[in-house]
């Protein structure tokens, strides 16, 4: 029993001096292969030529259209674009006209007593004064020329003329214009007169009375057949005698009496 414990002890022993053995010998040859990799010098390789990447294709425009109509971020994102309609600008609207209340033929041309509105102050105006948004073009006895907005507007001056009075039966309906001196020329009152007695001083009367209803002489420019009034004359305005009408035109200096052809 003893001899046995002795032999598998020798063959213990004898096995393990096999594994130092070998494990030694690898070892050495582990070394050696180690040694002869690092003094070993390595070749350099020439890299292969570089050759460039074939360029893409450029992608259609159509793989884009699910981005512009399925924007999962933007659910009313859609390829329709709104176009917002063209401003239409609203027309200027015209003021009112102004209103004449007489018209003067002076030698230094002819002048329009007018008010930028009824009942407002009024003022003598002549050809190229501007009055409220309007500029005088052009001006006579009977008509006048307005600029508007680069627009010319021709009125008659009876047109323009304030009616807003009482009206005159007598006269056929027609409105009897009384016109009153503006508060700036009241003072020129004293004149008044003095220039009426001047247009009348041609005819002589020491009484009045009544007479018949009729024109007198031509005055006026050539060509307008206006005719004055006798200074006796009582018949209403609007009165139409040998075809001539009679016409009073307020003026800051009263009112002047004047026989124009009938219309």
């Amino acid at each position: 029993m003893r001899l046995k414990f002795i032999a598998l002890n020798a063959v213990l022993l004898i096995g393990i001096l096999v594994i130092a053995w070998q494990a030694r010998t690898r070892w050495q040859e582990a070394h050696t292969r180690r040694e002869a990799n690092l003094n070993t010098a390595i070749r350099p390789v020439a890299p292969p030529p570089l050759v460039p990447a074939p360029k893409p294709d450029a992608a259609p425009a159509a793989k884009y259209a699910d981005v512009a109509t399925k924007d999962l971020f933007a659910k009313d994102r859609n390829p329709v674009v709104i176009v917002d309609p063209p401003k239409v600008e609203k027309p200027k609207e015209m003021p009112p006209l102004p209103v004449v209340y007489g018209v003067l033929g002076l030698p230094s041309g002819v002048r329009a007593i007018m008010s930028e509105k009824a009942g407002g102050t009024s003022a003598p105006f002549r050809e190229g004064d501007t009055i409220g948004e309007f500029k005088i073009v052009s001006l006579d006895q009977r008509n006048v020329t307005f600029e508007w907005d680069g627009k010319e507007i021709s009125r008659k001056i009876d047109d323009l003329i304030d009616r807003s009075g009482p009206a005159d039966t007598a006269g056929g309906g027609r409105a009897n214009v009384q016109a009153s001196a503006p508060p700036q020329i009241a003072a020129a009152q004293p004149q008044i007169q003095m220039q009426q007695n001047q247009q009348q001083n041609t005819v002589q009367t020491n009484t009045v009375q009544s007479v018949a209803a009729g024109p007198g002489g031509e005055i006026g420019p050539p060509g307008q057949s206006q005719r004055q009034c006798n200074p006796a004359d009582n018949s209403p305005a609007g009165t139409v005698v040998q075809g001539y009408r009679k016409t009073l035109i307020p003026s800051p200096f009263g009112n002047f009496c004047r026989w124009v052809p009938a219309q």
